[in-house]
């Protein structure tokens, strides 16, 4: 199965940066190394989430709200993502697969954007968003 990636732009409450970010399909929700969120500020709720990597790495982190998120130029407004310090181990394999090493993204917050991974070609596919 090959890797998704998809062109990010983030705008925190400080300053914005633009990144090709690896898109997680067994993750729900979006993480940021601490370092990008610092960069950009972010505004943290109370709230904390552990999580376990495929190799099986423990990450635990804060809740907190992007500014602006735009996908593949498709926008979304305070969007929730998980901080986490990400460890060198993490930021290795991702500069291995040729992405950034600040971002995962979530199925949630891609599908929020209106997109679904299409592994067959490597990029995200545009869906019409419906409801059963």
């Amino acid at each position: 199965m090959g890797h998704v990636v998809a062109r990010v732009l983030l705008k925190g409450f400080k300053n914005s940066v633009e990144l090709n970010a690896l898109v997680d399909t067994g993750a729900s929700i979006t993480i940021i190394d601490k370092d990008l969120a610092d960069f950009i500020g972010v505004e943290y709720t109370s709230r904390e989430r552990t999580l376990v990597t495929a190799s099986g790495e423990v990450l635990r982190g804060r809740v907190a709200v992007i500014r602006e998120f735009i996908i593949e130029g498709e926008f979304l407004d305070y969007e929730r993502v998980l901080v986490v310090n990400f460890n060198e181990n993490v930021k290795k394999i991702l500069r291995g697969i040729g992405v950034s090493d600040l971002v995962i993204l979530g199925l949630t917050t891609v599908e929020s954007a209106g997109f679904i991974p299409d592994t067959s070609t490597g990029k995200l596919k545009k869906t019409e968003m419906f409801l059963f």
